[in-house]
């Protein structure tokens, strides 16, 4: 999931709050694209009919909902590219410091619901006779993902919380973009590289999730790139009608094409209309800073909903089959009572876990760096 904006790496404040919108967004798709989770509690079975309540507002979602991820990976490439590309190209960010800045934002919260899905499922499972949706639990997959790196050599089948693949594939990138901009600078040759390698992966049939990640990240660096430009800030109208035309060339390949989420044509052309989206969602919009509080109160949110959701499935799955009630997943009551209820416990665990732990965890290793300095 993608670091938090506020200060750029040059000192001066990066609100992006168009980006924290775009974040947001991105979560709500992912926990409505997860809902159908619920049709598999008693069975371990994908649904065989769909449960979409509030179908007529929700059909994206519902439908495209799993490519949040996706463009979490470009919105985390443009981010970082924008805050750290400039000072890792210059050597003023040490390895340690980049990497526990990146463990102590992502690590604590996983570890915690990994925990919690490791106690769950076997509570499940006595209930239902195997295990909720995600259904190799084993050491080996434990051990994987308490390293977060379940996907670091190729796709696996998801286990215990298996929100956190796209999470593991991102750590790799992570590294990925450091040592390459440490090594190379700000190659725009590097970010040819790294898409071109994506696609190929894409257009193989075999995927990597790693390479997939890393094409969308560094995707959205180009947009980073873009916007950083000379001639993007000499000629802000130029760029902007040029990204509003690169759009609209995209929706009509779309709309012409007719793609659906089972196109394999469909994650090129994501990773094509994602940075012009980006590029124009980080713009300065007017009226936007009035809210600047709640915009990134919800920004802030992402990563706990993305992470709590699961869990937070599989508790109520464990309550309907030991309380002996069908779920209601036909209601739009209990859909809308599951999305609240996820965006409440997402910003208690934010401001009672995820926040302090940070702090804690940078507060003693950052002032050991400077001591030991």
């Amino acid at each position: 999931m993608t670091e938090r904006v506020s200060i750029g790496s040059d000192g001066r404040t990066s609100k992006l709050l168009g980006l924290e919108l775009v974040r947001f967004a991105c979560a709500i798709t992912v926990l409505v694209w997860h809902y159908q989770h619920f049709a598999m509690a008693g069975t371990g079975a994908a649904p065989q009919q769909p449960h979409e309540p509030l179908q007529l507002l929700l059909w994206p979602l519902y439908h495209f909902g799993l490519f949040g991820v996706q463009i979490f990976w470009c919105i985390s490439g443009f981010i970082f590219y924008w805050k750290y590309s400039g000072a890792i190209a210059a050597r003023l960010v040490e390895p340690k410091r980049f990497f526990w800045l990146r463990f102590s934002r992502l690590y604590p919260l996983h570890f915690a619901t990994l925990l919690i899905v490791a106690a769950l499922q076997p509570i499940y499972v006595a209930l239902a006779g195997e295990p909720f949706v995600y259904q190799d639990n084993g050491t080996a997959n434990f051990l994987r993902q308490l390293a977060v790196a379940d996907q670091w050599v190729g796709p696996r089948d998801y286990s215990f919380n298996g929100p956190i693949w796209s999470v593991s594939a991102e750590v790799f990138v992570y590294v990925l973009f450091f040592t390459l901009l440490r090594s190379f600078g700000k190659s725009r040759l590097l970010i040819l590289a790294a898409v071109a390698l994506s696609l190929i992966s894409l257009w193989s049939g075999h995927t990597s999730p790693t390479l997939i990640c890393g094409g969308y990240f560094f995707a959205g660096g180009a947009a980073a790139e873009w916007m950083n430009s000379e001639r993007s800030r000499s000629r802000p109208r130029e760029a902007f009608a040029l990204a509003l035309a690169w759009i609209a060339a995209m929706i009509a390949v779309a709309a012409i094409t007719g793609l659906d989420r089972t196109s394999p044509v469909m994650p090129t052309w994501l990773m094509a209309i994602c940075p012009p989206f980006l590029f124009l969602a980080a713009r300065e919009l007017p009226g936007l800073n009035r809210w600047q509080g709640p915009i990134q109160a919800a920004g802030n949110l992402t990563y706990s909903t993305y992470l709590i959701h699961f869990p937070l499935q599989l508790a109520i799955a464990i309550a309907a089959l030991a309380g002996g009630f069908a779920l209601p997943l036909d209601q739009p009551w209990f859909l809308l009572a599951y999305l609240g209820a996820t965006i409440v416990l997402g910003r208690i665990v934010f401001v009672r876990f995820e926040a302090p732990v940070q702090r804690m965890i940078r507060t003693a290793t950052l002032g050991w760096t400077r001591a030991a300095a």
